[in-house]
């Protein structure tokens, strides 16, 4: 058996679909299924993402690590 997927538009309530040309059968089933379109939600600044991801303790740690090795290359 050989099935075809497309994801095609509905425009005023109609579907066109086109069939490869070596699609040869003469009767199909035709199932239609919404597409779910996953909720876009709102852009957030990395700091808002990843606050609090890290104690203070590390984050202190890391800032002191990162300014001796910028040092390091002065």
């Amino acid at each position: 058996m050989e099935a075809l997927r497309q994801i095609v538009s509905v425009k005023n309530h109609t579907l066109n679909i086109v069939l490869p040309s070596d699609f040869t059968a003469e009767r199909v089933e035709v199932i239609v299924l919404p597409i779910d379109e996953p909720k876009k939600l709102p852009k957030q600044k990395n700091s808002e993402r990843f606050g609090g991801a890290i104690s203070k303790d590390t984050a202190e740690k890391l800032h002191k690590h990162l300014n001796e090795v910028r040092s390091e290359w002065q």
